[in-house]
């Protein structure tokens, strides 16, 4: 592989993983389609290449959000096991082309497109009357003596959690981006809460997905080293952007990013 190849690719790496540290998502949302478009990667090896990525960000961001004590290690670790059996199901079904490849990029670019219009305009705010009256109690106190008191349902949090590593393994994005509104709105989380504890189950849907996608050949180290690379960079560099830069700045930069994705790869499936 060519160094100028190599030193783009890590570059690309500490840009979503700096991106999906602030957001609280892997970056698989944005790998995906890149490795699609330029470099005409499979959809399964698209995402088996991720689901690599995106376990390496979240490890990486993982252990700046335990370092702030912020993530909830209890009910991260029952959602975790959950998005396991998930995981294996959504690798399997992308491994043997259950989801054609334009119907792949299809579904992937509403996807996206929802996914940017929740950051640029945020219509969940909208939806409050949404959350579920939970009876799990929970009670956090972060690094800096914050409290955080909420209260959840588990079984609907546990249900969730499978879906979402249904999806994160057919799609490669990590799931993130369906753990965090879906904790926010449906279940009662904070927001400091719900991202790190995300992103703390990130590092078990994805680690799934990867050992599954590479038993089935499905993962380009040549590729997720020099990202995986960047991204453990990225994530670390976030958490120190995340003090002096407003997140709903990168927020909106980040939702018009993807609808250009969007609509690229939309047109290039039909």
């Amino acid at each position: 592989m060519e160094l100028i190849l190599i030193l783009f690719l890590i570059i690309l790496g500490i840009l979503v993983g700096a991106f999906g540290t602030l957001i609280g998502v892997g970056g698989g949302f944005i790998i995906v389609p890149l490795l699609i478009l330029i470099y005409n990667f499979e959809p399964k090896i698209a995402v088996g290449t991720s689901l690599m990525i995106v376990f390496l960000n979240s490890f990486s961001g993982s252990l700046a959000y335990i370092k702030q004590k912020r993530v909830d290690f209890k009910v991260g670790l029952l959602f975790a096991l959950l998005t396991i059996p998930g995981a294996f199901l959504g690798a399997y079904i992308v491994n043997y082309n259950y989801i054609k490849s334009n119907l792949f990029k299809a579904i992937f670019s509403l996807i996206l497109i929802l996914l940017s219009l929740q950051l640029i305009i945020k219509p969940w705010k909208k939806f409050s009357n949404l959350k579920i009256n939970g009876t799990h109690h929970r009670r956090i106190v972060n690094g800096e003596g914050n409290i955080y008191e909420y209260s959840i349902s588990l079984t609907k949090g546990l249900l969730i959690s499978f879906c979402v590593g249904f999806v994160s393994s057919i799609f490669g994005v990590g799931g993130g981006i369906i753990h965090v509104p879906a904790m926010i709105l449906l279940l009662g989380f904070p927001t400091h809460i719900a991202t790190a504890t995300s992103y703390f189950i990130l590092i078990f849907t994805s680690i799934t997905g990867v050992l599954t996608h590479a038993s089935l050949n499905n993962v380009k180290l040549n590729f997720a080293i020099p990202i995986g690379f960047g991204v453990i960079i990225g994530a670390q560099i976030s958490v120190f952007l995340s003090k002096k830069i407003k997140g709903r700045f990168v927020e909106k930069i980040l939702g018009l990013t993807l609808l250009m994705l969007a609509i690229r790869l939309m047109l290039e499936a039909f």
